[in-house]
């Protein structure tokens, strides 16, 4: 039987449990479909966590903070957060709350060291996680053990996806190791361009509809003018963007819906119907941890031919932002990854030339 992301968890069927253990007794206790995703899966595992757990130990506190505070994060988000917090409450699982000092918070970062963007985010989320035990009197108020230790900071990226680049990462993502055409591979293509042409993140690509749904009007869909796109912020600032639309990204939408139409066409047993724009081969929406691993796979792929550097998805992102200031400047770039002050966007910037200006006289 299949193991789950977690320790502890198995798939059986088509659902996730998790498994207690009572003496020689195993308990199954039912979590989540498979097809729903890992943070559906993250936040009822965390909801059955706290209803066996022992409230007076950090394993506790960890699923209470997962429960209470991680569930109003963003879907990606939560599956980083989420890895983190188990790695938080294995190390952390013979102590209280109340117990854990400065020097123990420092020596399990130190096995970091060397990944500072790592570093800071393990301190950051523990950080956060005895904040709110101050919050839930699990601790004393002002006691945060975290303050104390400073963040690593890090240069930031300045990896620029030329164009010749991009359409290498396209191709290796439509063939496969034999040659032949991914049956994903076309879906894979379409969103990696536009992931680059709309500069959005690919949770939120993932949702675009095919049309407005009344019910939820604030969801990502195709409109008469374009794409509308609006942020997962967690800060609420996140306001409505119109991709407008250009012949590219008509042409990648057109794609996308006569893909759907092939995909009804083959009358697939047990097919699902979704209003997404973009779907699996199955019919089932299209999610953040498909499109990480088909891009995982291309970059291997691309790397062997010696003609890609090493790339992220993010890297697309920036890529957008720089492409879009060099042809209509920083307030359009601003305005396309929406953020809320240009020094923001600045930092997605990558200068891939000179800029030119003229002497002062």
């Amino acid at each position: 039987m299949p193991k789950g992301p977690v320790k502890g968890t198995q798939i059986k069927g088509s659902r996730y449990y998790f498994v207690e253990a009572q003496g020689k007794a195993r308990i199954w206790h039912k979590l989540t479909k498979v097809s729903e995703g890992l943070p559906a899966f993250y936040r009822a595992l965390a909801e059955q966590m706290v209803s066996i757990a022992n409230p007076e130990t950090m394993p506790a506190a960890v699923t209470k903070w997962c429960t209470e505070v991680m569930a109003k994060h963003a879907d990606k988000t939560q599956i980083d957060e989420q890895r983190r917090a188990n790695d938080i409450a294995a190390a952390f699982q013979d102590f209280a709350p109340r117990e854990v000092e400065t020097p123990d918070c420092y020596e399990f970062l130190k096995q970091f060291d060397a990944m500072a963007r790592t570093y800071d985010a393990y301190r950051s989320q523990l950080r956060s996680i005895f904040r709110y035990c101050e919050i839930w009197g699990m601790r004393p108020a002002g006691s945060n053990p975290v303050d104390a230790i400073p963040t690593k900071g890090y240069k930031p990226r300045k990896r620029y996806i030329t164009d010749s680049h991009l359409r290498r990462i396209k191709i290796a993502g439509l063939y496969g190791d034999d040659g032949r055409v991914n049956p994903s591979g076309l879906v894979f293509c379409c969103i990696t361009e536009l992931l680059y042409l709309t500069g959005a993140d690919v949770s939120v690509v993932v949702r675009i509809l095919e049309q407005a749904d009344p019910a939820q009007p604030d969801e990502p869909h195709v409109c008469a003018d374009g794409i509308m796109l609006r942020r997962d912020k967690t800060d609420g600032s996140s306001r409505p963007v119109i991709v407008e639309w250009t012949p590219r990204l008509r042409a990648v939408v057109a794609r996308l819906l006569a893909i759907k139409d092939e995909q009804r066409k083959k009358k697939r047993p047990r097919r699902v119907e979704t209003p997404r724009l973009i779907t699996k081969v199955d019919g089932t929406p299209m999610n953040y941890e498909a499109y990480s691993n088909a891009w995982q796979k291309a970059m291997k792929r691309a790397l062997r031919t010696g003609k890609v550097p090493p790339t992220m998805i993010r890297d697309l992102r920036a890529k957008a932002a720089t492409d879009k200031d060099d042809d209509e400047g920083l307030q359009a770039a601003n305005h396309l990854l929406d953020h809320t002050t240009q020094s923001q966007t600045a930092s997605y910037i990558r200068r891939k030339k000179a800029r030119r200006v003229k002497a002062v006289k």
